[in-house]
C-alpha cells in the first residue's frame, strides 16, 4: 500500500517532471542567453529548468537580474502566456495573451 511505501531521502518527493516543457524551457534559455551575451549556466542549471517544468518555482532563475533575462518569460511560458517560434535564423517569443 501506498502508505506504507517508503519516504524519499531528504524528505522531498520526486517531482513529476514535462520533459517537453523542460525542452522548451531550454530552447528559451539558449536564446535569451545568446541575445544577452551571458552564458546560460549563470542563468540556470539543467535541474533548475526541470524544476520549473515540474511546478517548482523557486528557482534562482526567476529572481533578481536573473528574472530580467529569463526567468519572467520563463514562468510565462509554463503559464501558457507565451509560445516560441523559429524565425529565421533566431528564436522569437510569441505573446499569446
Amino acid at each position: 500500500p501506498a502508505d506504507r511505501a517508503p519516504k524519499p531521502v531528504g524528505g522531498r518527493e520526486k517531482l513529476q517532471v514535462n520533459p517537453a516543457l523542460a525542452d522548451l524551457l531550454r530552447v528559451l534559455l539558449k536564446a535569451k542567453t545568446e541575445s544577452a551575451g551571458v552564458a546560460a549556466k549563470l542563468i540556470a542549471s539543467a535541474a533548475d529548468l526541470d524544476a520549473m517544468a515540474g511546478g517548482m518555482r523557486d528557482v534562482a532563475a526567476v529572481s533578481g537580474w536573473r528574472a530580467e533575462v529569463f526567468g519572467e518569460d520563463a514562468l510565462r511560458l509554463c503559464e501558457g502566456k507565451i509560445a516560441l517560434a523559429a524565425v529565421g535564423n533566431d528564436v522569437k517569443v510569441v505573446p499569446l495573451d
